[in-house]
């Protein structure tokens, strides 16, 4: 299978290095040429300026685009039209009506569309997915996330804080992981209230948010589905990863990503019959991430099955539709 990747960057990079065997990396294309000549002596590839010559080849089977936000749809759409199978990089668009071009082609084309929100796919999170989906400890009552980093010298004049480049800023860049994982471990509960802010970047767009969700009262009219509270900013001088899923009769904590980010961990809580200080089990995750290879190896094997279903942009508009909820609310 002969694929292109479109943006030569850090994450074009990540995506190229976990390419599956029997995938070849035929073609990259980015504006900056010396970037794409960069990947042209690391993987033998052709290189390419113009992202429209790339789509309408009719050599290459696949295109992964690693572009920012303002043409990650456009280019995924024409993509598509042109019968590629196509895998984006989270979150793939810079709003909903961005995304909308994307779910109409993939309407009159059998290809598969697919984002990439590895972050699901690390193996604490894959851990986490089991235990709750075993339903050993009932269900989720309430998630708790905070993800965050500190930017860098000259950070607010990067094209994330651009609003016609990026589309948002700190909850659509970060932010948008954890409204996916919410997703992962509790289906789609909707916006409720939030705060996004400018605390220390001067720039347009929100270096901070804080927005909370909650799922839709049961059949009898009490209660409520579960709740997420999620925080996610670049004014954090330590970097920091931590997601805890609260059940009902345990929890479950996730610390770190690697690198910066600390040693991944997910620390079990089991609550007691005569409850008191939990049962606490420890796991850790030292080895390399796997999860780009993971994502890349799930793209294909959906492209040999000819699975074609909509699982993926379905995730993705939801993710979006969330952001901005909180964006409109503003």
């Amino acid at each position: 299978m002969n694929i292109a990747i479109i943006g030569a960057g850090l994450i074009g990079k990540k995506r190229a290095l976990a390419l599956p065997k029997g995938v070849r990396l035929s073609v990259v294309c980015d504006v900056i040429i010396e970037r794409a000549q960069k990947f042209k002596d690391e993987f033998g590839c052709e290189v390419e300026t113009n992202w429209k010559s790339v789509v309408v080849d009719p050599n290459i089977d696949a295109v992964i685009v690693c572009t920012s936000n303002d043409l990650s749809s456009p280019i995924a759409a024409a993509a598509i039209k042109n019968g590629k199978h196509v895998l984006i990089e989270k979150p793939g668009a810079r709003n909903p009506q961005d995304l909308k071009k994307v779910i109409d082609a993939y309407k009159k084309q059998k290809v598969v569309v697919m984002f990439g929100y590895n972050h699901r796919l690390h193996p604490a999170m894959q851990k986490a997915k089991q235990l709750v989906d075993s339903k050993k400890y009932g269900k989720v009552m309430f998630i708790r996330a905070k993800y965050g980093h500190g930017g860098r010298l000259g950070y607010e004049k990067e094209w994330r804080f651009k609003k016609e480049i990026s589309g948002g800023g700190q909850l659509l860049d970060q932010g948008s992981h954890l409204v996916d994982l919410v997703n992962f471990f509790s289906g789609e509960i909707e916006y409720k209230s939030g705060i996004t802010s400018n605390l220390f970047w001067k720039a347009r767009l929100e270096d901070s948010a804080f927005i909370l969700l909650q799922g839709k009262k049961g059949k009898s009219g009490k209660g409520a589905g579960p709740i997420a509270s999620l925080s996610t900013t670049c004014v954090e001088w330590k970097n920091v990863f931590c997601f805890e899923i609260m059940l009902e009769t345990a929890k479950i904590q996730i610390d770190g990503l690697g690198r910066s980010y600390g040693t991944e961990k997910l620390i079990l809580y089991e609550m007691k019959p005569e409850m008191g200080p939990p049962d606490i089990f420890e796991f850790e995750f030292k080895e390399e991430d796997k999860s780009w290879n993971i994502e890349n190896e799930m793209f294909f094997k959906k492209i040999k099955a000819k699975d074609y279903k909509d699982i993926s942009l379905k995730e993705a508009a939801y993710v979006l539709r969330i952001i901005h909820k909180a964006y409109a609310q503003k």
